[in-house]
């Protein structure tokens, strides 16, 4: 889906460099402006510190830890995000509610996922 108006910017966290590089491929073709990808919680938040993205995608396990700073900043922000990960449970209670897609997930269910929560959140 092309965006024809507003891009929305997605902050990508992505620990691997191939997956990280195809997923932001994907997003970009489908009309998102791409943060990343990043490696770590702090190189997020640290991305963070002077921007605030539309939304998020983040790639759980974190080399830096179990993600809940870089959940409740995003939240803090009102960014919604949702979390592409290897396996279907995690320690951290900050991403219990966030939609989830386990890899490999399918990058048109990527895209669609996030264009779902870009339309939930609404105009910014």
């Amino acid at each position: 889906m092309r965006r024809d108006d507003h891009h929305p910017t997605v902050l990508l966290i992505e620990e691997d460099p191939l997956v990280g590089l195809a997923v932001g491929e994907t997003l970009a073709e489908a009309g998102y402006r791409v943060a990343g990808p990043l490696a770590t919680q702090a190189q997020a938040l640290a991305w963070m510190a002077g921007r605030v993205p539309d939304l998020a995608v983040i790639d759980l396990p974190l080399r830096d830890g179990d993600g809940s700073r870089l959940a409740r900043a995003l939240r803090a922000r009102g960014v919604p995000f949702l979390v592409h990960a290897d396996r279907s449970a995690d320690a951290c209670t900050e991403f219990s509610l966030a939609p989830r897609l386990t890899k490999p997930a399918w990058h048109r269910d990527l895209v669609l996922a996030l264009d779902q929560l870009a339309r939930e959140a609404g105009p910014k």
